[in-house]
């Protein structure tokens, strides 16, 4: 391996790093949704965000759809689903360390890279899951205020979960393909 390759993987390891320490200070965010809440006024602070979009040809929200947004369940639901999301990246960024690592030790068949692969697997399910919740809580946005919300991994739509389930079966097969090539090898390495 070439010594820029390894300072690339090196580089891409630290920053992976960094992102793990900005990951944990993303739970921060959802709890800005509680202080209106509890204060009543999570409708008018969703009416005036910079981060939700009117739906084209809706133009007016009534007093009434204000009154009756349920303030509550869109809170919890948003911060179960950030939560579940935080720690869903913080997984697959470990993981990704460690496969990393792994390369670019030239360690290409370690038992570390398939509890890797299998931590990207789980951790995939775990979007999905938090994506739900995301989801849920942004249709309840869209259904009152015709607002659609566009801020980054808060405004997971049903689709989003979607696209999840297709990169866990990626990432799944990949894992199983690993195993069984992982299994090959020892066996192989046992008829030598």
């Amino acid at each position: 391996m070439s010594k820029w390759l390894k300072f690339g993987i090196n580089c891409v390891i630290v920053l992976g790093r960094i992102s793990i320490v900005f990951a944990y200070l993303l739970i921060i965010l959802p709890l800005g949704n509680f202080y209106p809440a509890v204060k009543g006024t999570l409708s008018k602070t969703i009416l005036h965000n910079d981060n939700f979009l009117l739906l084209p040809g809706k133009h007016t929200v009534t007093a009434a759809a204000m009154q009756s947004f349920p303030s509550w369940p869109y809170a919890i639901l948003i911060l179960m689903g950030s939560a579940i999301l935080v720690w869903a990246i913080i997984k697959h960024l470990k993981a990704l360390i460690v496969i990393l690592t792994n390369l670019r030790d030239a360690d290409y068949f370690a038992v570390t890279t398939v509890g890797a692969l299998k931590q990207l697997f789980i951790a995939r399910i775990a979007m999905i899951i938090g994506d739900l919740f995301l989801a849920s809580g942004n249709q309840l946005t869209r259904s009152w205020f015709f607002l659609v919300n566009n801020d980054g991994i808060m405004g997971a739509t049903w689709s989003t979960a979607i696209s999840d389930v297709w990169m866990a079966i990626f990432f799944g097969v990949i894992y199983v393909a690993y195993r069984y090539t992982l299994t090959l090898k020892a066996e192989n390495d046992l008829t030598i």
